[in-house]
């Protein structure tokens, strides 16, 4: 006779954090199978065999949580891509300042090439004055 007890645990469920303290939880649907083999070696021989899983389902009470917890998670997504794009272009910068630029036929190149000066974008005083602009919205 064998007197066997067997506790199925489903481990920790799936978070997604997106930082330091920004964790969403969702719904989460956990599958654990298991099998178990039992053998006696009393007077006679007994062998035993079972199978099977463990379904569960974990639903939040309270969605508008996940929901302020998804908009914290996007802030932080669009504040990490801000940081980058501004640490790049202080790079990019720094780069052009020291007199150094990246060979166009570089797989860097595209990393600065929208990186210009506003020299570069502007028209001088000369090229504005030589142009003759309307007064008045009146044609002639």
């Amino acid at each position: 006779m064998a007197n066997q007890a067997v506790q199925i645990n489903q481990g920790s469920l799936s978070t997604q954090s997106f930082g330091t303290g920004i964790y969403c939880n969702g719904s989460v649907i956990s599958f654990t199978p298991y099998y178990l083999t039992t053998e006696n070696y009393g007077g006679t021989y007994s062998n035993s065999n079972n199978a099977g899983a463990q379904v569960s389902l974990s639903i939040p009470l309270d969605g508008g949580a996940v929901e302020r917890c998804k908009a914290l998670a996007q802030i932080q997504i669009e504040k990490g891509r801000l940081d980058y794009e501004l640490v790049r272009i202080k790079e990019c910068i720094g780069i052009y300042e020291r007199g150094f630029t990246i060979h166009p036929d570089s797989d860097f190149y595209p990393i600065c090439a929208d990186v210009m000066p506003i020299a570069a974008l502007t028209r001088t005083e000369e090229e504005l004055s030589s142009e003759t602009l309307p007064l008045s919205s009146e044609q002639p």
